[in-house]
């Protein structure tokens, strides 16, 4: 199994908690400095930072597998580096994809509590690189499957829930976004009902829903969270 979950770094987890609430998503282990929370589909890890430190508003790829060993050998196989990788919590496996935006892949967490989130909802992590077709053959020899590509974009899906956008970039990064396959005219409501700003605006490429970052204008979204409708 291969579920897309991205770690995002952060000061003020407990405004995104109230954010990620509102959107739709269900708390499911709260470690303290470290939180999971499950959307319809897909999963994302908060990770509480000191201010103003290095990864503080910083979004990293992530993954879920439930057999390590099977996933980085199928990786390696496919002809992507993967590699076992020593953690405080345990072993991991890190893949080192060509345009060099590491990142790793856990086991599941089987303790997750059960939940009841929006099933329309999707976690989306965004790639950025300068490397397109790269990063998109590292996304299949994973075991995620191409929904739509062209030469500066490319989307994914992961069979246990979750989605990648792939985007053109000048230089490798990551980001995070949401796709919501259902009203979002009523979203917009929701979140406006729970006391947040919510922006909605038709774009050549679809009706964009934005809402403010908790991280400040000076986040890597530039201040903004986006749900998107899926592509």
């Amino acid at each position: 199994m291969l579920r897309v979950r991205p770690v995002h770094y952060t000061s003020r987890p407990e405004e995104f908690r109230q954010l990620l609430t509102a959107l739709g998503m269900a708390v499911t282990a709260d470690y303290g400095t470290w939180i999971e929370l499950d959307a319809g589909h897909g999963r994302l890890a908060l990770h509480a930072m000191p201010a103003a430190s290095r990864s503080d508003a910083t979004t990293a790829l992530g993954f879920e597998a439930r057999d390590l060993e099977t996933f980085r050998r199928r990786t390696e196989e496919a002809g992507t580096h993967a590699a076992p990788f020593s953690a405080d919590h345990g072993v991991r496996v890190k893949v080192m994809p060509p345009d060099g935006l590491e990142f790793i892949v856990d086991p599941v967490n089987e303790s997750a509590d059960e939940h009841n989130a929006d099933p329309a909802l999707t976690v989306a992590a965004v790639w950025f690189t300068p490397d397109v077709a790269g990063a998109a053959k590292v996304l299949a020899d994973i075991g995620a499957r191409e929904r739509s590509s062209d030469p500066d974009a490319a989307d994914f899906t992961a069979k246990n829930g979750g989605v990648v956008h792939v985007r053109r970039a000048q230089a490798p990064d990551a980001d995070l976004a949401f796709e919501y396959d259902g009203d979002l005219a009523a979203l917009q409501r929701r979140l406006t009902d729970a006391g947040l700003a919510a922006t909605l605006s038709d774009t050549p490429a679809g009706p964009v829903l934005d809402v403010p970052d908790p991280d400040g204008p000076g986040s890597a979204g530039g201040g903004k969270l986006r749900i998107t409708r899926p592509r």
